[in-house]
């Protein structure tokens, strides 16, 4: 907390920040929003080097062969229909638990930009050990950023992997009725 209160005190409140005035400030969005726009692309090009591996439908189809896998009474067919109207079913018969499945998504999302933010830092120390005095801390950083960009974009695939068989299995607890549950009460509990 007093981290933040000091980033606020030394950064927000600098002259330099407090003397822009709204239109400098809407356009310093713009151009951010205009950056992330041309970046996003080669976010999601780095995002694909990822999933050369995975089945030919992608990680929808790999979650529902998983399912399948641990439960084998249960059919799935991923491309009869698309995860997106699952979901969509899911956010009009409980939306709470769409908003939980949601945030895997958004996760993911999250992840997937840091990772790129990482490859961008490591591509620029590797800029840097030509040009700085002494290599070394830009070699290593370089590396760290590197080995971090490559963490962060497989738990970005693994929430992404979470996100799809939340679905999958979201919608067959909805349509499940309570007499197919595996689960009978002994004796009847008194209300």
């Amino acid at each position: 907390m007093a981290f933040l209160y000091g980033f606020q005190e030394a950064w927000l409140r600098s002259p330099a920040l407090t003397s822009l005035s709204t239109s400098h400030l809407l356009g310093l969005a713009l151009i951010a929003y205009i950056l992330g726009y041309i970046i996003d692309p080669l976010g999601n090009r780095w995002y694909r080097l990822f999933r050369k591996n995975m089945p030919k439908f992608g990680l929808s189809e790999k979650a529902a062969i998983a399912l399948q896998k641990n439960h084998p009474e249960i059919v799935i067919n991923p491309r009869a229909m698309s995860w997106y109207v699952l979901l969509a079913y899911i956010k009009r018969h409980n939306l709470p638990m769409a908003q939980e499945i949601e945030r895997f998504n958004v996760t993911h999302i999250m992840l997937r930009g840091i990772s790129f933010s990482f490859l961008s830092l490591a591509i620029v120390c590797c800029i840097k050990i030509f040009t700085a005095a002494s290599a070394w801390p830009q070699a290593l950083l370089s590396v760290a950023s590197m080995a971090g960009a490559y963490i962060l974009m497989q738990e970005a695939i693994k929430f992404r992997l979470w996100f799809y068989q939340s679905i999958y299995q979201s919608v067959l607890a909805l349509s499940l009725k309570p007499e197919q549950l595996p689960v009978a009460l002994k004796r009847k509990v008194p209300s």
